[in-house]
């Protein structure tokens, strides 16, 4: 299937809040959020979408079916804002495969370039070893694993790696 990838403004927001629900719901176990928290009004979308470069992808049908986010305002202190984070991925499990995370992540890489970031980082379940192989073919590299990050409703406990990507590899602090 042949996607579309767009920037979203915050006239989307009404279309962003039920595929973010969904995304939410469906794998639990790969975010820091619930879809409770999530499920706030459409104009604290907006705020998000206005706030951060917010790339999805689009079904020839119209239909939304995948999400990345581009954190440019995580890290606002001076001597952190050299780098942004990627949030949110998720694709549509009907599409999975088809190649649509690879293009929302190159969508948020080449806008992090264009904005002039040194780096981006990230965080992905260790047990998602699909994803954290998706990242590495990236240049993503591993930095750290942090124990129990999320806490399941389940009590389980999932680990996250940390994952950084530096856009200007001969500026990469040793």
């Amino acid at each position: 299937m042949t996607v579309s990838i767009r920037t979203l403004e915050p006239a989307d927001a009404a279309a962003l809040k039920p595929f973010r629900l969904q995304s939410l719901r469906d794998q639990p176990d790969a975010f820091h959020s619930t879809a409770e928290e999530w499920n706030i009004p459409v104009d604290r979308y907006q705020e998000l979408i206005s706030e951060n470069p917010t790339f999805t992808a689009f079904a020839p049908d119209g239909r939304m079916v995948g999400l990345a986010i581009l954190g440019i305002t995580a890290r606002p202190r001076i001597q952190t804002r050299h780098k942004c984070e990627i949030w949110s991925v998720y694709v549509d499990p009907a599409v999975r495969g088809q190649g649509i995370a690879r293009s929302l992540m190159g969508a948020c890489i080449a806008e992090a370039r264009r904005l002039g970031f040194e780096a981006v980082v990230l965080t992905a379940s260790t047990h998602l070893t699909h994803v954290v192989k998706l990242y590495e073919s990236l240049g993503f590299t591993i930095y750290g694993t942090e124990r129990g990050m999320v806490k399941l409703t389940d009590g389980r406990y999932i680990d996250d790696h940390l994952m950084e990507l530096w856009l200007d590899q001969p500026s990469r602090p040793s």
